[in-house]
């Protein structure tokens, strides 16, 4: 991963409560600042579809090195966390839970580490934005706004959904597992 090779990163990744880890900006960020750029820990490639996801995940992940491994089973899986999981569910878990489609016919996903961590807001609620390379395979977060020091970097998770917030929350909740309570679902605006 580099963290725009920079020496100190104006964020940093922390528990927030009820939303799990978060990165938070730890100094003033104009728009436009490029925030980060990282390689996926898991990429998936396939154009045909013709093997289930299931098992195109697990094969992936069963051929990872101990680090990203490690790095994969730290992120949120949206699993019962009461009970124990094998590292296969939790992979799954966290694949579901925290995937980038990188290209329009969803035949290239990744997860990625940094990326991971930034937790949803809604469309007009978002402060930062991604751009996927498919030369260097390299997912750089970029800001869309200037971030006051100690807010939080939120994307939009689907910016294809178009629709009202009673809708779009029920979405939210059967795909990733959360309820959003971002500025735009909470706007008086909003239907």
């Amino acid at each position: 991963m580099t963290v725009a090779e920079t020496i100190q990163p104006p964020f940093l990744v922390t528990p927030l409560p009820g939303k799990g880890m978060s990165v938070i900006a730890t100094a003033p960020i104009p728009i436009d600042t490029l925030l980060f750029s990282e390689l996926p820990l898991l990429l998936l490639l396939d154009e045909s579809h013709s093997t289930p996801l299931q098992t195109r995940v697990l094969a992936a992940f069963n051929k990872l090195p101990p680090k990203p491994r490690a790095g994969l089973l730290s992120l949120c899986s949206n699993l019962d966390q009461g009970k124990k999981h094998t590292d296969e569910a939790i992979a799954l878990g966290v694949w579901k839970a925290n995937n980038f489609c990188l290209d329009s016919e969803g035949t290239v996903n990744g997860i990625f580490e940094l990326a991971a961590r930034l937790n949803h807001a809604c469309i007009g609620g978002e402060n930062c934005r991604w751009e996927w390379d498919p030369e260097t395979r390299e997912m750089a977060f970029y800001t869309v706004r200037d971030i006051e020091e100690g807010e939080e970097l939120t994307h939009c998770y689907r910016p294809d959904w178009r629709m009202g917030t009673k809708n779009r929350r029920e979405a939210l909740m059967e795909e990733y597992g959360f309820f959003c309570g971002c500025t735009t679902c909470e706007s008086p605006e909003e239907d």
